[in-house]
């Protein structure tokens, strides 16, 4: 299991690029250094409009440089609080190797698009080339530009080659409309960058008890090796992922529905696609936008995407059923909006169908991953929806939970296999759990 790692004592290098959220990384340097870390600042030129190198410098001990030639970022440091002066000279290569997390936020498009493109026009594009630790961008822009297929090819790119993302979030952006755009809050990015330093140890530790030849195959971010088919665990799978809630018509205006937001199968889908795999997203009613770059079909009601899995399951190699799926549908459908009545009214229900029990009685070999959403005695529910729908994999959560509210960016998910063992996941991004969650399908299907 990936666990959190402790700040504390940990050197990080927070690039702030040229994004109104840049007002807010006062806060977020006072916040890493209350967890313990070490905190130097890369500010760029755009940047410097909304936040001044003198307000960071009231709340880091570490340096805060703007400028690639500029004086200090020519000497040899000392790049963090505590350190000697640095063995690597200047700022471009000594802070970007002598930190153990690059933590850029917000990270603007053009910012992801340099990464993505290998440019480095300023001290810190040129930092993020020079890197060989852990990189963990923060994007903040409008929901168009976020949404934008560029955008998008360049965030796939960079998931691929192992940088890590958290956020953005839904909700109202600063030229007022509303989307996916919001820079992550601070808190999420604090828990982002214990996680991201928590996947990079436990990464390091699996490829130091390899043979070396395998270590270079699976070189992390920033090496000079090209990226390989062994970083793609899921390259040749094709994946069948469900996201959102369905809806049971009551008459042509109402339904029997839920809150599912989407985000959680979405990220899902996003996660398999940037591992290599073919995915098919089925998905019913949603918030959230959907991620570029895999097959997508709707499903409407539980009947609709109940048929729609079975199909797509034929050649496909597992299944992940993010989606909340109504247990119950109107036993009739009204042909026309049903008038009101002051005495109310009474509905009669029918059971919809179980579509995981469906699709493991027609392909009993396939991997299958549910989902099991509790508000009480969660995880005895979910062990028993396991063993009853023969799951090899179920992800319970309770939406009770601090974080974890319908249509959060985090969940907290505990897992339970087929031999039933429990690995509590703990609070973190729902692309974390997405991800924690295909690694075991890929680990799985190569045992097949």
């Amino acid at each position: 299991m990936t666990e959190r790692r402790s700040l504390s004592g940990a050197r990080v290098l927070l690039g702030i690029t040229g994004g109104i959220a840049a007002y807010k990384t006062p806060e977020l340097v006072r916040s890493l250094g209350r967890e313990g870390a070490r905190v130097s600042v890369i500010l760029t030129k755009s940047a410097r409009r909304f936040v001044t190198k003198d307000a960071l410098r009231s709340v880091t001990h570490g340096p805060v440089l703007t400028d690639l030639f500029e004086r200090d970022a020519l000497g040899t440091g000392p790049w963090f609080e505590g350190a000697p002066p640095s063995s690597l000279g200047m700022a471009h290569i000594g802070l970007a190797r002598e930190a153990d997390l690059v933590l850029v936020a917000p990270t603007t498009a053009n910012a992801i698009g340099k990464l993505a493109h290998g440019l480095a026009d300023d001290l810190l594009s040129t930092a993020l080339l020079a890197t060989r630790s852990t990189v963990l961008l923060a994007p903040a822009m409008n929901v168009a530009m976020w949404e934008h297929a560029a955008v998008q090819e360049n965030v796939a790119a960079l998931r691929a080659r192992g940088v890590h993302f958290v956020g953005p979030d839904d909700g109202e952006l600063a030229d007022g409309e509303v989307g996916m755009g919001r820079m992550a809050t601070i808190e999420a990015i604090v828990a982002a960058c214990g996680n991201a330093l928590g996947a990079a140890k436990s990464n390091l530790q699996e490829l130091g008890s390899r043979p070396r030849s395998a270590r270079a195959a699976e070189a992390p971010y920033g090496s000079t090796l090209p990226p390989s088919t062994n970083g793609l665990p899921l390259r040749g799978r094709t994946i069948v992922v469900t996201a959102g809630g369905t809806e049971e018509p009551i008459d042509p205006v109402r339904v029997i529905t839920n809150r599912s937001s989407g985000k959680m199968g979405f990220a899902i889908a996003e996660q398999a696609r940037d591992l290599g795999a073919t995915v098919r997203l089925i998905t019913a009613r949603t918030s959230a936008p959907a991620p570029a770059g895999v097959e997508r079909s709707e499903a409407a009601t539980a009947t609709d995407m109940s048929d729609a899995v079975i199909k797509a399951m034929k050649d496909a190699d597992a299944l992940i059923m993010a989606a909340a799926v109504s247990d119950f549908t109107p036993a009739k459908k009204s042909g026309k909006k049903m008038p009101r009545s002051g005495s109310g009214l009474a509905l009669e229900l029918k059971a919809t169908p179980d579509i995981l029990m469906r699709v493991r009685a027609r392909y009993p070999k396939k991997h299958l991953v549910g989902f099991a959403l509790e508000t009480e005695d969660e995880l005895r529910h979910g062990k028993e929806k396991r063993k009853k729908k023969g799951l090899d994999l179920i992800a319970v959560n309770n939406p009770l939970k601090p974080g974890s509210a319908f249509g959060s960016d985090q969940n907290d998910v505990t897992l339970v296999d087929a031999a039933g063992r429990v690995e509590a996941l703990g609070l973190r991004p729902k692309t974390e759990i997405a991800r924690a969650i295909l690694l075991r399908v890929a680990k799985a299907l190569d045992k097949n």
